[in-house]
């Protein structure tokens, strides 16, 4: 009885204590806008790098889009058909490839049809689909007059390995209807460079610059033409690669432009020899049409199938906004920059870019967001850092289509497809654009990092960059059905964790009265993440047990976890070598949650998210509520009569000076009787 009174007394008589302010509640972050672009910044990595942009309706993904892979010469595969002979002046044996499917490469002989100053043009013998005599004569006059000259002036030289400056251009009936024509970068190595590279088939490639064309689209001279101007370019471009100083040392396998920029520039080239070309077949078309680029396709992957030839129409558009932002010239100059280029480090795209741009515009393109400590980190370096910016700028010119500045395009006049699924995990240097009536709530699961652009009335209303997460207490959550899942810091008599339900705010943080026992502490360690909570037995993480289970259990030790995504698609937690899927899998009505890397396919759980707890100052007791009750707790605690584990600490301490006293349980009560706020 008498210490009750001592309770009670010293309760009142620490009502004196000097009042401090509340701390603001965290608000959710809603944009005006009537569209929002959603971007990632991250380097785009086949095996990696997304970011999921939130659920923005259903808790599930789309399914990506199928199609077949384009057609990319390789190293040859020769049918050894060496009886072929040149039979006149006018004839000429090549290896061609027979067998667009599987890359074979034979012998035949070809008749030269026509030649001129810049080229000479070959007709297969025995050809049945060969170009007439006035079809050769056109595309003769087209390479002279228009494609080489224009290609010399906007992109450079090629590597003349005849000596004499002329291209080869090979005409004969290929396998495919879909393939126009190509370019085949091993013959542009000398004998001797060919004979280190492939010994094998050595003799298979011809040592010459040269352009194959399809004869089977002899009735459609204007794509002979356009293809003729886009595979020069190819030409060019490995021309320049091969000439750069820093690729000396690298035969076989040189530092080149990314596939993205070369296909961009020989879809400029085509523009370039024939304005308004490419929108006339359709590639801008494509580009507003395509799945992929609807998905969040990166602006760096080319990923171009038959059905789905948007990936040639984004190149395409990324090329003229170079052009508008950087002049005419820049074509040629980033590839005189790649031919004299002598440390092979420097060979990158941002660098090869930044050096086009004036003081002016890099301060412009860099002052648009500033990114995270997560994606700074990422990104590395100043010229991933530029890319990241540009893409970002290039997708809001199409958007916004200003006349100058980096948000022009110029003439062009696409506009970009608008996502209307269900949330997904966006390619690095990928992008969404979804519509929205007037405001936009950022998901409160959208991952860290990621780049929201609020746009309206054609101007752009803000860029937010979602912010990394604090430390903090949180749960790891899972959307299902509609419902957040927790796993449990709480554990079964077995010590295997639960799932429970919670029910986030509109800011996507959880009342810690709400979170039913499922409070972890997110910890920042040098690789990731450690989720620990304490009780009376001490600290306790989420770790995993020995042996063949694989269930996750409260353990202790030190397991330091980090979110990992693999190339399967698989978002997991992966900790000291163990690694499994990130999802709650199991019988929901016993309360399990397991983490299982093998056995995870009738999971159909979204992607897991740390939902931060939020914990009311003075809530001690994490009812939800502040009563004298938590006072109480505060001094039963002091006096060793109670145990308050971290949460409740975090709360308890409502003086904020990061140790639970007498002083937090006077404070506790002058904000029960509102004497303090």
């Amino acid at each position: 009885m008498k210490r009750s009174i001592s309770i009670l007394l010293a309760l009142i008589l620490l009502l004196a204590i000097p009042h401090a302010a509340a701390g603001d509640e965290a608000q959710s972050h809603t944009i005006e806008a009537d569209r929002v672009l959603i971007c990632n910044p991250l380097p785009y990595d086949a095996k990696g790098n997304t970011l999921f942009s939130g659920t923005l309706t259903k808790p599930q993904e789309d399914a990506e889009p199928n199609g077949d892979l384009p057609f990319t010469p390789g190293l040859h595969k020769t049918g050894r058909d060496l009886s072929l002979g040149s039979k006149s002046p006018d004839t000429k044996d090549f290896w061609v490839c027979t067998d667009l499917m599987t890359y074979r490469y034979d012998k035949r002989t070809f008749r030269l049809a026509a030649e001129g100053a810049r080229c000479r043009i070959w007709t297969m013998e025995n050809d049945g689909l060969a170009f007439t005599e006035e079809q050769t004569a056109a595309m003769l006059e087209a390479f002279e007059t228009t494609i080489a000259p224009t290609e010399s002036a906007y992109f450079g030289d090629f590597r003349d390995l005849s000596g004499d400056g002329k291209l080869e251009i090979l005409t004969y009936a290929m396998n495919s209807l879909s393939v126009c024509g190509f370019f085949d970068s091993y013959d542009l190595y000398t004998k001797e460079e060919i004979t280190v590279i492939d010994p094998d088939d050595a003799e298979s490639y011809n040592c010459l610059p040269i352009i194959n064309i399809n004869s089977r689209m002899a009735n459609r001279m204007n794509v002979v033409f356009g293809t003729l101007a886009h595979e020069f370019q190819h030409l060019i471009l490995r021309s320049a690669v091969l000439a750069s100083p820093a690729n000396a040392d690298r035969l076989g396998s040189e530092i080149t432009i990314g596939l993205w920029l070369n296909e961009g520039f020989s879809m400029a080239a085509e523009e370039l020899c024939y304005p308004g070309s490419v929108a006339e077949q359709g590639y801008v078309d494509a580009y507003a049409g395509s799945d992929k680029v609807r998905l969040g396709m990166s602006y760096r992957n080319f990923d171009a199938t038959a059905s789905d030839v948007g990936a040639y129409g984004q190149s395409f558009l990324f090329t003229e906004y170079l052009r508008a932002q950087c002049g005419d010239g820049a074509f040629r100059e980033i590839l005189a920059y790649w031919r004299g280029a002598e440390d092979a480090s420097a060979l990158t795209e941002g660098q090869a870019i930044r050096e086009q741009l004036s003081i002016e515009q890099r301060a412009a393109f860099d002052g648009i967001v500033s990114f995270g400590d997560k994606a700074q980190s990422a990104l590395g370096s100043e010229d991933e850092i530029l890319l990241a910016k540009l893409a970002l700028a290039f997708r809001l010119a199409i958007l916004l289509k200003e006349s100058e500045g980096i948000y022009a395009i110029g003439a062009t006049d696409p506009d970009m497809p608008a996502y209307t699924g269900t949330g997904r995990k966006i390619e690095g240097g990928g992008a969404l654009l979804t519509e929205c009536s007037g405001s936009f709530a950022v998901p409160a699961d959208a991952d860290s990092g990621l780049i929201f652009v609020g746009i309206k009335d054609g101007a752009v209303t803000e860029i937010y960059s979602v912010p990394e997460p604090e430390e903090g207490f949180y749960v790891i959550a899972a959307n299902y059905n509609g419902e957040w899942l927790a796993i449990a810091a709480k554990p079964t008599a077995d010590r295997i964790l639960s799932t429970v339900s919670v029910t986030p705010n509109a800011d996507g943080t959880i009342d810690a009265a709400n979170a039913n026992g499922a409070i972890f502490r997110a910890v920042q360690t040098e690789n990731g993440f450690r989720f620990e909570c304490r009780s009376t037995s001490g600290t306790h993480v989420l770790g995993r047990t020995s042996g063949t289970s694989q269930t996750m259990r409260i353990a202790d030790g030190t397991d330091t976890f980090a979110w990992s995504h693999f190339a399967d698609g698989a978002d997991r937690l992966q900790a000291d070598g163990f690694y499994g899927r990130a999802v709650l899998f199991g019988s929901l009505q016993r309360g399990f949650g397991y983490f299982a890397p093998a056995y995870f396919e009738n999971a159909s759980f979204a992607k897991p998210h740390l939902l931060r707890v939020t914990i009311m100052r003075g809530d001690a007791n994490l009812d939800g509520k502040l009563t004298a009750a938590d006072a109480a707790l505060v001094l039963r605690t002091v006096v060793g009569l109670s145990y308050m584990n971290e949460p409740m600490c975090a709360a308890g301490d409502a003086d904020g000076d990061g140790k639970i006293t007498a002083a937090d349980a006077a404070k506790i009560l002058r904000l029960v009787i509102q004497l303090d706020y």
